[in-house]
This record gives structure tokens, C-alpha cells and sequence, in this order.
């Protein structure tokens, strides 16, 4: 039978239809194209839509942009080939801009977005506030240089910023920086509180590098690449302290809200998986990993190779053996809550929040620990090397601790013990990479010789209790001075008992 005219144009239109749907089928399955951005519409993976994650320009988060093979949600990356998920970051360079996105949540916002321990122990409470419960889910990285004080040649040590103007963005990695170091100088709390007070608070990194390489602070606070960027842009200028001196202070997470964690374990599993493993190969492929920032993270391409692989350097890609270290999964003190509790402190005191979170409400590391009970890891450990002495030292800060002693003795006592708990032993697991020196001091009264050997064992008290508590003897230097470096006038009772302290000296080579 011959088919009519109309009849094959009716044919040959269902056949095309037939071509083009299929064609669509098969692409959006991730055909031909090995699953690029454009071919994402058909299987959504777990969630269904794109995970998004808010960001900020930052090298510690490269674990997960080597991960998804950058910004964009795609099928060629380890997050859809391990764990059928896509990801999509977004960069929120604003604070508040970040917080509105994360309130908001997917897909017009952000279902997990970027902090820190110490930002965290301020922000949850703001978030709480206005109804939003969310928690820290991992660790993404240690800074170990990223951060960092910069300043004019006025400034030599932590002391040298009673009275300057410093930049920076409030509340940031970079507000806990400089208020970690000046609450353990031996700036007075009128001191501090002017400098606080004095904060030129910027809107962004740039704006803060900006305000000291024209001139108009002497010092700011600001992370990578803008640490570099500062200090070439204003001859005469150096790094005051970094993170390098403090390599257990900062600490990126990754924060979800409380629903989302309940609605989709599933894909906080997947996420928190796929980062991890993406941070293991970011540390094997370094190359990789710059090309991956330069492509998606514009500060990178404008400042270049050389500078972008030098970022890097400054940041611990955080893998499970972090995670490990991080929450105590291996029955260890968790780190985070040694960090969060010292920062909730310091946010407490400046009046910034109202009240503390416990870590506990803080945190949900079942992620993290679903991982480590599969596969159990030790957390890294990091000894100090012997103090060169063919190196002048820089000295970084210097923290009076007030521990009373009997007349005569170089016993510690139970509240001396608590002291040292509390003010020392934090100070030194969180400058593990810096020297101490416990430096003896004394009063006037009675013989010099008598007093610099009675200093000399006090000062080894506090070292051999030190070294009790774990803290590698390396990074530790006992020193008696005597009554030849007295702080007050000793014709007095006060000015003498001001004079019986211990001095900690932090140092870095």
C-alpha cells in the first residue's frame, strides 16, 4: 500500500520527535558529553537540585572545589561520581550577604555555608536569635599563614598596637586574630579596649587591605592573598603574627542548619564524604589545585600562579584525620571545643554577644565520625623543632601570669595548676609552632643571687608542669631573671608583689 503524502509527513514528524526525545533523555543522563553543566537537568542526585554552598575567597576551601571540579554543578567530579551529588559553591563575600543566603536556604540561597570555630562561637548566637539553630559539620582546613597582622615599622610586637588604628572586617577569622593576641599580651584592658573601640571595621578583605596600603592605618588584619598582596603594595611593611606562629587557632568548618541535617542526613553524609576525599587528592595534586582556584576564584587569576601555589602553602587541607583531631573522635579533647570556649569567652567579654553557646549545641560531628568509625585514623601529630640559636628570635607577645608562690618555694599549688590550665596550656597548644619562654621573676628583697636561682626554679616549675600536660618540651625555655626586670617600684608592697610574676614570652623564628 503506498502511503500518501500527508501520510509521510505525519511519519516523518513522529520520527523526529522520537530523534530529539531521545536525544534529550540520553544527554540529560550525562551522554556525550561526559555530564557537563549544561546536561545537570535530568538526574539531580540525591537532593534532587544542586547543593549550594556559600564561600568566600579563601584557599582552605580547595578540598571542595577539587572535589566538584569547580564552582559549577557538574557530573565530571568526585562529589557525582562517589556520592551521586551535585554542588554548586557560591561566593558571599559579605557576612551579613552570607547569613541572609544561609537563612534563606536552597535552592535561592545557601543550604551550608563557610565559618570558623571563632566566628562560629559568635554567629550562632546571632543566627539563634532570630530562630536559626544550625551546626558545624566538619573541618575543612587549618590556617597556617593565611592569616595574619600586618603592619607599619612603628608596630614590632603586639604591645606596639596600644593606641594604633587597626582594619579589618569585624566578627571574621580576622577579628579572632587580633583579639586572641591582645587578651594574652601584656597590653592593659584599657589598652585593648581602646584598640577595640579604634577598629576601622571594613566591608571586605579588599577594603581592609585598601585602608593600610594607602596609608591610612598602620596595621590590619586580613587572610590570604591579601596578606602578600598588602605587604608588597607598602614598602616598609611585614608580617606582624600569622596564623604560621598559631597553627591551632583558625580553623574553617562547614555549618548547616538543624532541619536541613534532620531532612537530608543522606546528602550531609555525601557532602562531608566527598569534600574529604577531595581534600586528600587537593594535597597529593597540588598543580591541579592552583588551576582550580585560578579558574574559579578571580583574585587567584589577578595575582597569579606563583602567588596562588604560595596561598596554598599557608593552609592544611583538613582530611579525616583532622576531623579526628578537630572533635576528639579518637577520645581526644576536641579542638573545637578548646577554640570555640576560648573565643565565646572573648566575644562574651567585648560584649559582642549576650550569652555562650556549649559546643555540644554547636556541632554534629556523626558525619565525620560515621567516617572514622569505618575507617579509623590517628590525628596528625606536629612536634616543635629546637629553638636555632644562631637565628635572632621575633618576639610576638609577652603574657604576665599571675602565680603565687609560698615564700622561699617553687611548688605549684592546685589554683597555680588551674591558672596555668587555663591561661598557659591553651596559649601553647594554640602557638604549637612558636617557643615559650617561662621567664622567673622576683621582688628586691633579699640577696640577687638568692632570688635569680629561686626565679630560675619556678620558672622550671612551670615548664615541667607544662610538659605534664603534653606540651612538647621543644617549645619550651626556663629562664630566671631575678628582680632585675621589676614592672612596678618595688619600694612598695604593690609594686613588689606586681613584680612576683611569671612572664610567658612567645617567639617565632
Amino acid at each position: 500500500m503506498r502511503i500518501k503524502p500527508m501520510g509521510k509527513l505525519i511519519i516523518f514528524i513522529l520520527v523526529i520527535g522520537l530523534v530529539v526525545g531521545g536525544y534529550r533523555m540520553w544527554s540529560q543522563r550525562g551522554g556525550g558529553t561526559g555530564g557537563s553543566t549544561s546536561n545537570v537537568s535530568g538526574d539531580q542526585g540525591l537532593l534532587g537540585r544542586p547543593l549550594r554552598v556559600g564561600v568566600v575567597y579563601w584557599p582552605g576551601y580547595a578540598g571542595g572545589v577539587f572535589a566538584n571540579n569547580g564552582f559549577k554543578p557538574n557530573k565530571e567530579c568526585i562529589f557525582w561520581n562517589n556520592h551521586k551529588l551535585l554542588v554548586e559553591f557560591v561566593d558571599i563575600e559579605d557576612p551579613d550577604q552570607a547569613n541572609k543566603a544561609f537563612a534563606k536556604g536552597g535552592p535561592d540561597g545557601v543550604d551550608i555555608v563557610w565559618s570558623t570555630v571563632d566566628y562560629w562561637a559568635n554567629n550562632g548566637v546571632s543566627l539563634a536569635k532570630g530562630g536559626l539553630k544550625a551546626k558545624a559539620i566538619m573541618q575543612v582546613d587549618w590556617s597556617q599563614g593565611g592569616d595574619a597582622i600586618v603592619a607599619d615599622n612603628s608596630i614590632q610586637r603586639i604591645e606596639d598596637l596600644a593606641g594604633k588604628r587597626v582594619a579589618l572586617v569585624q566578627f571574621t577569622p580576622s577579628h579572632w586574630l587580633l583579639e586572641y593576641n591582645i587578651n594574652n599580651s601584656s597590653l592593659s584592658d584599657d589598652a585593648q579596649k581602646r584598640i577595640v573601640t579604634d577598629l576601622v571595621n571594613c566591608d571586605s578583605e579588599e577594603a581592609a587591605r585598601d585602608a593600610f596600603v594607602t596609608k591610612r592605618v598602620p596595621a590590619a588584619v586580613v587572610w590570604e592573598p591579601f596578606v602578600s598582596e598588602a605587604v608588597k603594595r607598602r614598602p616598609g611593611s611585614h608580617v606582624l603574627v600569622s596564623s604560621a606562629f598559631a597553627p591551632n587557632l583558625i580553623a574553617d568548618i562547614m555549618v548547616a542548619q538543624d532541619s536541613f541535617i534532620q531532612s537530608h542526613p543522606d546528602v550531609v553524609q555525601a557532602f562531608v564524604s566527598g569534600w574529604l576525599e577531595g581534600a586528600t587528592e587537593a594535597n597529593r595534586n597540588k598543580d591541579k589545585t592552583v588551576q582550580l582556584l585560578m579558574e574559579n576564584e578571580a583574585p587567584y587569576k589577578q595575582a597569579g600562579e606563583e602567588a596562588t601555589r604560595d596561598g596554598l602553602s599557608k593552609v592544611r587541607l583538613a582530611d579525616l584525620s583532622d576531623n579526628t583531631k578537630m572533635f576528639g573522635l579518637s577520645g581526644s579533647a576536641p579542638e573545637f571545643d578548646r577554640i570555640f570556649n576560648q573565643a565565646g569567652q572573648a566575644w562574651l567579654r567585648r560584649g559582642y554577644i549576650s550569652h555562650q553557646l556549649q559546643p555540644e549545641e554547636a556541632k554534629a560531628d556523626q558525619f565525620v565520625r560515621t567516617l572514622f568509625q569505618k575507617t579509623p585514623v590517628d590525628p596528625p601529630k606536629q612536634k616543635v623543632k629546637p629553638e636555632p640559636t644562631n637565628k635572632p628570635a621575633q618576639t610576638v607577645l609577652t603574657k604576665p601570669v599571675h602565680i603565687l608562690f609560698g615564700t622561699g618555694s617553687a611548688e605549684l599549688d592546685g589554683n597555680a595548676h588551674s591558672i596555668l590550665d587555663d591561661q598557659v596550656v591553651t596559649l601553647a597548644k594554640s602557638f604549637s609552632s612558636s617557643y615559650l619562654h617561662v621567664e622567673g621573676n622576683t621582688d628586691n628583697i633579699g640577696s640577687s643571687a638568692r632570688n635569680t636561682a629561686l626565679s630560675e626554679r619556678r620558672a622550671q616549675a612551670v615548664v615541667n608542669y607544662l610538659i605534664s600536660k603534653g606540651i612538647d618540651r621543644n617549645q619550651l625555655v626556663a629562664k630566671g631573671n631575678g628582680p632585675f626586670k621589676p614592672v612596678a617600684d618595688n619600694s612598695t608592697d604593690t609594686g613588689r608583689a606586681r613584680n612576683r610574676r611569671t612572664d610567658v614570652v612567645v617567639t617565632h623564628q
